[in-house]
């Protein structure tokens, strides 16, 4: 099958299964969606469909909030795993509350640059606004966005990402 038959492929990077599961029951005919947990699994379907023929990804979608993620999975401010590093509560809240975001810097800084989009409630519009400069392309939804929203944001990002 020639890479322009399949459908737009995007990594779904949530601690959970409910993005996924909802994305692949509703959208799955227009769209194909692979799962990670982390940025290890983000890194691992990236290179995993570079290597896949006509497989490759046409965006990322995260996740704000990785509380389900064991200590040892979770990456810092500078994309550094913690495997091993003593976390107080606070620090593995802080942490927790912000993985996508931590997820989406490490992706960058690797030189990853698809599209992302950014599942998150943010009450501050200049924060988004910043997330958006700083870590483009990506735009920031609400966790809320309707799935024909969703739906039509996806087809701008695959028409961007080819």
């Amino acid at each position: 099958m020639s890479r322009t038959a399949q459908p737009p492929r995007f990594v779904v990077c949530e601690d959970g299964a409910e993005y996924i599961e909802r994305f692949r029951r509703f959208l799955g005919g227009s769209f194909a969606f692979v799962p990670a947990r982390d940025l290890g699994g983000a890194l691992e379907a990236i290179e995993a469909a570079g290597r896949g023929a006509g497989a490759a990804v046409d965006g990322l979608l995260l996740d704000l909030d990785f509380r389900r993620t064991p200590p040892g999975r979770l990456v810092d401010e500078s994309g550094r795993a913690l495997a091993g590093a003593p976390l107080d509560e606070g620090g593995r809240r802080r942490l927790t509350e912000s993985q996508g975001i931590f997820i989406l810097r490490a992706l960058r800084a690797r030189g990853i640059g698809l599209p992302a989009v950014l599942f998150a409630d943010l009450a501050d519009a200049e924060q988004a606004g910043f997330l958006e400069r700083t870590l483009a392309p990506l735009v920031v939804a609400s966790s809320r966005t309707g799935l024909g929203e969703v739906a039509a944001l996806l087809g701008r990002l695959a028409s961007r990402a080819t």
